[in-house]
């Protein structure tokens, strides 16, 4: 058993580090002289890191205590995790190829994260049944005690399950939720991070000149407060900053989503960790892309003859409707986003209401 938890340990940390193994690889990845033996070597490691995984995962699967039928959780948790180590490679593949001086910056923020997701996703997986059994336990004690409510607490009652939430809880989320947003901004706005701006700029420019033929490029000005402008042919420059990147928008569901409360009864809360990973993956995701687009849209129009200032702030505020669909997703795979206000609405009236 002692031998058994001890595989089982070495393997959630040794997975937990695969991103940073994987962007490693493709930092050394090479960019040109793809006939050469080091190119199939590097290629070879590509592929590894995309196979390993599952081959670990099914190996854990195959310790007598994880019983049968683990087969679709072993393929539907090893693509996500394909994807994680993916998504590393390429970041460390392309540090090469920027020009930014904070190119490197890039590595420092987002394989930590990446580390973390690849944590969320293992313990999804339950890699970890020690721990599991232990948090189990504790569940079992929470909803025995969360459902006596002594405090005669109100109830929601929605999907066939209870929620409440403490004050505390509603007050941290009014409170942290904008302040998190703010300092998630400022954070990206510092020069620190203009690794943001190169990648986004550039990948504008590569969809302008995949399906318009433009001419459009990129270029990198040390000079100013903000480092980037496209260069149109035939217009003024448009000059790049870091409102252009979307962040604002994954920002503001970022703080939302990471202070949404949990309800007072426990089994309500058993994977709100994972719910609350995916929608942040999906809703950035989502917001990124259309940010992209949104940009395609409107330096097309500017370089056929529209006037800037008439289609920037246009395009922008429709753009927003994807904020509707992220909220929708929201109350779908975090029910107790809206629950949360509407109990903290309940909780106001219920304090000032009229006395007869």
């Amino acid at each position: 058993m002692m031998v058994n938890y001890r595989i089982k340990k070495g393997i959630f940390y040794f997975l937990t580090a695969w991103p940073a193994l994987s962007s490693l690889i493709g930092f050394a990845f090479p960019s040109e002289g793809y006939n050469n033996s080091r190119f199939t070597i590097y290629l070879i490691l590509l592929l590894g890191i995309l196979i390993i995984p599952f081959f670990i995962l099914t190996f854990r699967t195959a310790m007598p205590e994880q019983g049968q039928n683990e087969i679709k959780k072993v393929i539907v948790h090893g693509l996500f995790l394909d994807l994680v180590f993916v998504f590393s490679f390429l970041i460390g593949f392309s540090i090469p190829l920027m020009e930014s001086h904070s190119k490197y910056n890039m590595a420092l923020i987002m394989i930590p994260l990446l580390m973390v997701l690849t944590l969320i996703i293992l313990k999804r997986f339950q890699l970890n049944d020690d721990d599991h059994e232990i948090e189990q336990q504790s569940l079992e004690i929470q909803e025995n005690k969360s459902s006596m409510n002594p405090k005669g607490k109100p109830i929601i009652e929605f999907n066939g399950k209870r929620y409440s939430f403490t004050s505390k809880s509603l007050i941290i989320f009014a409170i942290g939720t904008p302040l998190l947003s703010y300092l998630t901004y400022f954070f990206f706005d510092l020069e620190f991070n203009f690794w943001l701006h190169e990648i986004v700029v550039k990948q504008t420019v590569y969809l302008l000149n995949l399906f318009f033929h433009m001419g459009v490029k990129a270029v990198y000005s040390p000079i100013g407060r903000y480092h980037w402008y496209f260069d149109i042919p035939g217009r003024p420059n448009i000059y790049f900053e870091t409102f252009c990147t979307g962040i604002q928008a994954i920002n503001t569901f970022v703080g939302i989503i990471v202070f949404i409360p949990h309800s007072l009864d426990e089994k309500n809360n058993r994977d709100i960790i994972w719910r609350k990973t995916k929608a942040l993956v999906v809703s950035s995701a989502i917001f990124y892309i259309v940010n992209i687009f949104r940009m395609v849209l409107q330096l097309y129009l500017y370089y056929i003859g529209y006037a800037w200032e008439d289609i920037h702030v246009s395009i922008s505020a429709a753009s927003s409707f994807i904020a509707a669909i992220i909220v929708l997703m929201l109350h779908k795979w975090i029910p107790e986003f809206i629950l949360s206000i509407i109990y903290a609405g309940i909780l106001i009236y219920r304090k000032y209401r009229p006395t007869s």
